[in-house]
């Protein structure tokens, strides 16, 4: 099913409507619509730091919107993704390299910097020479239009900056600190967290990019149209009687570790394994009878640890 730039995001702005989100993202799609012809594709450079690559493989996953065959053809110029390029070696580290300014810079995994970085390398240069995720991401945001940090890894360390942290993890924003990078200089950071970043999550993101503005974000730096409500607002257990005591019986799981009410994400409402396009999921965790990890939260895994306790 081929979706243009056009249909995608009037279905953006449909399902915006659906999710009473507030009226400016509904004022960009309305600009976006409005404007004549059709964009070429925003050119991408995806970076994977520390990572399980889980990120990439839920963004494959997409649906919601469109999926992952039309957006990488007819919404997005990828020019460099380690994991679904069809390019590698010289040319496919040459696609980043020439890359023009203005490219949307995607980081997924945490970055690095013990060692001099060297717990992470991304490619070889030209001398066989190993160059680390933390030397590759210090050249490449310097000339991103934004950079979208994907998944929770990215967007605060998550699972790789978790105690004692011996590789020195850090999350973008933290690396760019690390760096020393000063506040006028500092680039647009998005941070699209999420263990895995929910593929809808990532591609809506994209869609504000596409319609030429930086989506409202939270103070932790993420969209609010995503993320503005706590788990435990729209909970399906909420008011359901008494707390669970054990794993697999009805009622809040707040008992038993659930982090739901310090978690910010749209899971009640959108859920996961979406079969269509416009569709939403079919379950989430809670739904699956296991309580919510916090998987969103800047505070991930430490903080939500531990994830199945009596409280």
């Amino acid at each position: 099913m081929d979706i243009s730039r056009r249909d995608f995001l009037k279905a953006y702005a449909a399902i915006a409507g659906a999710l009473t989100l507030k009226a400016s993202g509904l004022m960009r799609m309305q600009k976006a619509l409005a404007a004549s012809g059709e964009a070429t594709g925003v050119p991408v450079i995806w970076l994977q730091g520390q990572s399980c690559t889980g990120c990439s493989v839920s963004l494959l996953n997409t649906i919601h919107y469109m999926t992952i065959d039309n957006l990488l053809v007819n919404e997005l110029e990828l020019l460099y993704h380690p994991t679904v390029m069809a390019a590698a070696g010289d040319l496919a580290v040459g696609a980043a390299k020439g890359a023009a300014a203005g490219y949307v810079l995607v980081i997924e995994g945490a970055i690095p910097v013990g060692a001099q970085g060297h717990y992470c390398h991304v490619w070889e240069d030209e001398n066989g020479d190993p160059v680390t995720m933390e030397t590759a991401f210090d050249a490449f945001w310097r000339n991103a239009s934004c950079v979208l940090a994907v998944g929770t890894c990215a967007s605060y360390g998550g699972i790789p900056s978790g105690k004692p942290n011996p590789t020195t993890a850090l999350s973008v924003n933290g690396a760019l600190n690390y760096f020393g990078v000063c506040q006028k200089d500092y680039p647009v950071v998005i941070n699209v967290p999420g263990c895995p970043s929910h593929p809808d999550w990532i591609v809506g993101t994209v869609a504000s990019l596409l319609a030429g503005t930086v989506p409202e974000l939270d103070g932790d730096g993420r969209p609010i149209e995503f993320f503005g409500s706590e788990v435990h607002h729209n909970c399906p257990n909420r008011g359901q009687g008494d707390k669970a005591k054990v794993l697999g019986e009805p009622g809040c799981l707040a008992g038993l570790g659930c982090n739901g009410q310090q978690t910010h994400a749209d899971c009640p409402v959108r859920q996961w394994n979406a079969g269509a396009v416009g569709g939403y999921g079919v379950n989430w965790c809670i739904g699956g009878g296991n309580p919510c990890q916090g998987c969103t939260e800047p505070g991930f895994p430490d903080a939500m640890s531990p994830f199945y306790a009596l409280k």
